[in-house]
């Protein structure tokens, strides 16, 4: 079984949904004998946005269920879980370090690179 896993998220959800499938699947290394790692890349960074939260609403008379990808990051962040936002997609969003969900750690492609050379397993979304 592979003991070192990286997880890498490369877009940020279509559509408004209360549950981000990606995010939702890492939840289970938290449970699992892994040392997961999340990585963010592309507009996956946008998962990280700390005001990321889109609240209930109504579209043409259809509810729309809230969107909490932050607090999903947070619960993650919290059990352990390295979360990584890679700085450069960060830059071309116009974001910094700043505006992410705290634990979440800005970090240049020298980094991720070594975070992948050092996985036994690489998921993508």
């Amino acid at each position: 079984m592979a003991r070192r896993v990286v997880s890498l998220i490369r877009s940020a959800p279509g559509a408004v949904r209360p549950v981000e499938p990606s995010l939702e699947a890492n939840a289970y290394g938290v449970a699992e004998d892994v040392d997961l790692v999340l990585v963010l890349r592309g507009n996956g960074v946008e998962l990280a946005v700390a005001e990321g939260e889109v609240r209930p609403g109504e579209l043409a008379g259809t509810a729309l269920p809230p969107a909490a990808s932050a607090q999903d990051l947070r619960g993650l962040v919290e059990s352990g879980i390295g979360v990584y936002a890679a700085v450069e997609d960060l830059q071309r969003l116009g974001l910094s370090s700043g505006d992410l969900v705290d634990g979440v750690r800005a970090v240049d492609d020298d980094t991720l690179a070594e975070l992948l050379r050092r996985a036994d397993a690489v998921l993508t979304w």
